[in-house]
């Protein structure tokens, strides 16, 4: 069983500038569930959801630029060409790192796509659904906060090595040893594997 996802915004990470949180919902806004994503991504939605910044002129040189995007004209190509209809699905996580495909619900067949590049075809082309495994979100998804959270729930296998390193050293600066142990058997489970 799947479950539909919608974009809800991106958040920057404070501590980090170089990389964001890309917010995903259930339809029903009950849940999310975050995704780490870069500065070139954080732009490119920003640029699809009219959030750009910069000038009238910048805004509108960007929308305009829209048309020639990889994934606008991969879209425009694939219906024109064929009778394919995609979806993105979300399948895994392991060492911190989400796996997608872009699957053919047609006929089953499966291309692996990083999850960052699937959810923005699928922000690109509306008749492209993003999904996730129901097993992999009733995991990694948190009651949903609303479009002004003062924080996000972040679950630990989401984090990159050195983000988690970062994170426990932080805690311990700060003698959080509870949330530090935690951080630390995250370090050793994956150490393990």
């Amino acid at each position: 069983m799947r479950i539909k996802l919608k974009i809800q915004g991106v958040i920057d990470v404070i501590a980090d500038h170089s990389v964001s949180l890309l917010i995903l919902t259930d339809e029903d806004e009950q849940r999310q569930m975050t995704i780490l994503i870069d500065e070139v991504m954080r732009h490119e939605i920003a640029i699809r959801r009219g959030k750009y910044v910069g000038t009238l002129q910048q805004r509108t040189n960007a929308i305009n630029y829209l048309q020639y995007c990889l994934p606008e004209t991969l879209s425009s190509a694939i219906k024109y060409l064929t009778n394919v209809e995609f979806c993105v699905v979300i399948v895994n996580i392991f060492d911190g790192q989400y796996s997608a495909i872009l699957e053919d619900m047609r006929t089953g067949t499966a291309f692996p796509i990083r999850v960052s590049d699937g959810a923005l075809f699928a922000y690109a082309d509306p008749h492209v659904p993003l999904y996730i495994e129901k097993t992999l979100w009733d995991a990694q998804s948190t009651k949903y906060l609303g479009d002004n959270p003062k924080g996000v729930s972040l679950p630990l296998n989401t984090l990159s090595v050195s983000m988690l390193k970062h994170a426990m050293q932080q805690c311990i600066d700060e003698e959080k040893y509870e949330a530090a142990q935690q951080i630390k058997e995250e370090l050793e489970r994956r150490a393990k594997s």
